[in-house]
């Protein structure tokens, strides 16, 4: 009897918990004027679209720290209207809430979930992305805030595709293989070749511009070496700084490119002698470099 009576103690209070704090409708005035902005921003009548909103909404998409205005929104939306088809759709048994919110008497809010399909009318490329989106319509029909969601990186890499400028990777300026560039480097100065060596893999590529053929790593190795004898002080000052670079195009490369003033004090001699130098470093999964290519400059 005490676990019965335990039971239906707290049956009560779980029902008391619940606390409705508003209406949700699936059918409302708001969500006509939220459909029929869709409808002419897809046509490209801005001039109706734009009669939707308040003059002083206030918009945020993803990423935006501070609201833009309707200004700023009609310009996105002529470049949409210019340069593709657009379609907005909701697909199969997804369906919008419109929330009145208790004491909330100004609007109602549209939450929405939709399908974006833009054809570029350029090239035919399609792009497609899922949107959601919440509206604020106020009582005179006139949407005051708007905040939209979506995959900001994977929309803008298929607008990019669909104008032909497919991007092959990215770009870094800071990279632990950036770090494994330098220790190389700092190695040749203090002429430890042997330790240099271990940075590449057993069948690497070396490349000079300008020069026929490659070398092999043991013949690389004797270069080092041979410069090591020339030069009593071997000084190499960064021009710039580095870019590790991955490129994703079939089974992915990470890339190093490099530029830097070569100063060698010639050992028998004593001249000083200053070169321009650009090193390109291709790195495997392991982090060692299976290609050098470098073109030196007087």
């Amino acid at each position: 009897m005490k676990n019965y009576f335990v039971v239906l103690m707290l049956f009560p209070l779980c029902v008391f918990a619940q606390k409705k704090s508003g209406v949700i409708f699936s059918e409302h005035p708001a969500l006509l004027i939220v459909e029929d902005t869709y409808k002419t921003f897809c046509s490209g009548d801005l001039e109706s679209y734009a009669s939707h909103f308040d003059p002083d909404v206030r918009i945020w998409s993803i990423g935006d720290t501070e609201p833009h205005g309707l200004k700023k929104d009609l310009e996105s939306s002529k470049w949409w209207t210019d340069n593709f088809t657009l379609k907005i759709s909701r697909d199969q048994n997804v369906t919008p809430d419109i929330i009145q919110y208790k004491g909330d008497k100004k609007g109602v809010w549209v939450y929405d979930w939709t399908r974006l399909t833009a054809i570029n009318k350029t090239s035919g490329d399609t792009v497609k992305t899922w949107f959601h989106d919440e509206f604020y319509v106020s009582n005179d029909n006139k949407i005051t805030m708007w905040l939209s969601y979506y995959n900001q990186n994977e929309l803008g890499a298929q607008i990019q595709n669909s104008f032909g400028a497919h991007r092959n990777g990215r770009v870094y300026d800071e990279h632990p293989i950036i770090n494994t560039l330098n220790e190389m480097v700092a190695h040749f100065e203090a002429g430890e070749i042997t330790e240099l060596a271990t940075y590449f893999t057993e069948d690497a590529e070396f490349y000079r511009l300008g020069v026929d053929g490659k070398l092999n790593l043991e013949e690389r190795t004797a270069t080092w070496h041979a410069s090591v004898a020339k030069n009593s002080v071997r000084n190499l000052e960064q021009s710039g700084y580095p870019d590790a670079i991955y490129y994703s195009r079939g089974e992915g490369q990470w890339v190093v490119q490099s530029w830097w003033w070569v100063n060698n004090t010639n050992a028998e001699t004593g001249e000083v002698t200053r070169e321009y130098l650009h090193m390109s470093h291709d790195f495997n999964d392991d982090g060692k470099v299976t290609r050098e290519v470098i073109y030196m400059a007087n």
